[in-house]
């Protein structure tokens, strides 16, 4: 993750690459995929999500519904 924060470094939504790399390492049932789009669902204020992925499931603060 240091690499993330090298001044200079110019990347779009760094904030969610560095929240979705913590919530990465956080759950196991995640992947790097699934942990940005957490991510991205928290700066946003989103709190449901249709997915057939059950892996969304231990995600606190997240509703996943089945489509």
């Amino acid at each position: 993750m240091p690499l993330l924060r090298v001044r200079g470094l110019r990347l779009p939504e760094r904030g969610a690459l560095i929240r979705a790399l913590e919530v990465f390492e956080l759950y196991d049932d995640l992947d790097f995929e699934d942990a940005l789009t957490v991510a991205r669902m928290e700066a946003l204020g989103i709190e449901e999500l249709l997915s057939y992925d059950r892996g969304f499931d231990v995600v606190s603060g997240i509703r996943r519904v089945e489509p």
